[in-house]
């Protein structure tokens, strides 16, 4: 199944990436955005190439979870949705400060 990546209006690029270098682009993307770089098209691209990197990995439990949403969802807004609806009150549990480590 093939997912599109291009914003409404606009000519679309494909990239094929190995797993390898998709993470090393998005961890570059985090180290970019964390540096205060305030650029939504930046922030969509990271979003986006996360959920590829989900639908591309399988996994057990909460993991498993989330990447079985991301290989359903055609759209990145979708998966989004889905994770929310899905796992939101989960997610939102783990986040909380007195479920991190110190």
């Amino acid at each position: 199944m093939r997912k599109s990546a291009s914003v409404r209006g606009e000519p679309a690029v494909e990239l094929r990436l190995s797993l390898e270098e998709a993470r090393a682009l998005h961890a570059l993307l985090e180290r970019l955005l964390e540096s205060g770089e305030q650029d939504l098209r930046l922030e969509h691209s990271y979003r986006h190439l996360g959920w590829r990197i989900l639908a591309a990995t399988g996994g057990t439990g909460l993991t498993g979870r989330i990447a079985g949403l991301a290989r359903e969802a055609d759209s990145l807004e979708e998966y989004e949705a889905a994770r929310e609806r899905e796992l939101g009150p989960v997610l939102e549990g783990l986040e909380r400060g007195e479920n991190r480590d110190p």
